[in-house]
């Protein structure tokens, strides 16, 4: 067999090692959203052994060095012990710094990424002081970060600051882990603008950025947490502006999964609505505006048939902050 042709078939088989790749990948962090953890892990474990035989396989490693960063970073969701988990972690931290070096633009704000999901493992482990020493640490990486794309940026910097404010609340600093939320919120927001993304349309977390996905949990966590806090303290408007998010965000996480997301979706919208019709009756007492057909917030709507929820599964992954949302 002469070069050329042992060439194209390796050549051949890189390439369908990088589809198995891909698809693997993708079926994981669908799973785990649906809540099928067993099947989410196979898949996960299964892009891990791929993406580690494209890097040794391949006649230049770096150029599959992102894909085992990346498949490392989300395998380590599945490790047994924290041991496993920060060794996961560590390990596609130590590609994404190589990666970094070369491409900060490109590189940099997911090396950031794993750094916030060390930051959960220790306060999973009990270690909330540490978590929150971390997080503070990452937050302040990102706000330096070069980003080539800013919603990753963004949503990356807004994920760090829910657990921050998660992390406070926990430790008794209602205050400033309410803050915390708030700013995640806003930042969460505009990096959505920007995307561009169509929310009305069928499924339109589906059709979002993988990174945009993985948050999507912790960011109808952090919204339901924002508007729980803002309506003990009769903050109106600011609870009902975390409701609107928290019903976009939890309701595009329920059109992807299963019933346990769609019970807890249903739940939000219910609190939602409660909150709404208590900040529209302020106003109304207020003065501010006057009653009358199309003066609500707009969750008196329909939601978009994308929140019509079909699929089913248990919670696992990072859906277990949706299962938890009426429960704060």
């Amino acid at each position: 067999m002469g070069p050329r042709r042992t060439s194209g078939r390796k050549a051949s088989r890189l390439g369908t090692l990088e589809r198995r790749y891909e698809f693997h990948l993708g079926e994981a962090i669908r799973a785990a959203l649906e809540g099928s953890h067993d099947k989410a892990a196979t898949h996960s474990s299964t892009a891990l052994l791929i993406s580690r035989e494209l890097y040794a396989a391949g006649p230049d490693p770096a150029l599959h060095q992102p894909e085992l960063a990346a498949a490392l970073c989300n395998h380590a969701r599945y490790g047994s012990t924290p041991l496993e988990v920060v060794g996961l972690l560590m390990e596609s931290a130590g590609h994404y710094t190589v990666l970094a070096k070369a491409d900060p633009a490109a590189y940099e704000v997911p090396r950031i990424d794993v750094l916030t999901r060390i930051a959960l493992t220790a306060d999973e482990a009990g270690n909330t002081a540490d978590a929150i020493s971390l997080l503070r640490e990452v937050v302040t990486m990102y706000q330096a970060a070069p980003a080539a794309d800013p919603a990753a940026l963004g949503i990356g910097l807004a994920r760090a600051r829910f657990h921050l404010g998660r992390c406070l609340l926990k430790t008794g600093a209602p205050t400033d882990g309410l803050a915390e939320l708030d700013a995640g919120l806003d930042l969460a927001a505009d990096a959505l603008a920007e995307l561009r993304i169509p929310l009305h349309a069928p499924c339109w977390l589906g059709a979002a950025p993988r990174y945009l996905q993985l948050a999507a949990p912790d960011w109808a966590a952090a919204a339901v947490r924002a508007m729980t806090l803002h309506a003990a303290a009769c903050r109106w408007d600011s609870a009902a502006a975390a409701a609107s998010a928290a019903v976009l965000i939890s309701g595009g996480l329920a059109g992807l999964g299963g019933e346990q997301l769609r019970t807890a979706h249903e739940a939000v919208r219910a609190r939602a609505d409660a909150v709404c019709a208590r900040a529209d009756s302020a106003r109304r007492i207020a003065g501010l505006v006057l009653p009358g057909p199309g003066l609500g917030l707009g969750l008196d709507e329909p939601l978009p048939r994308a929140l019509d929820l079909r699929l089913g599964g248990r919670t696992v992954g990072p859906a277990r902050a949706l299962d938890r949302l009426t429960g704060l």
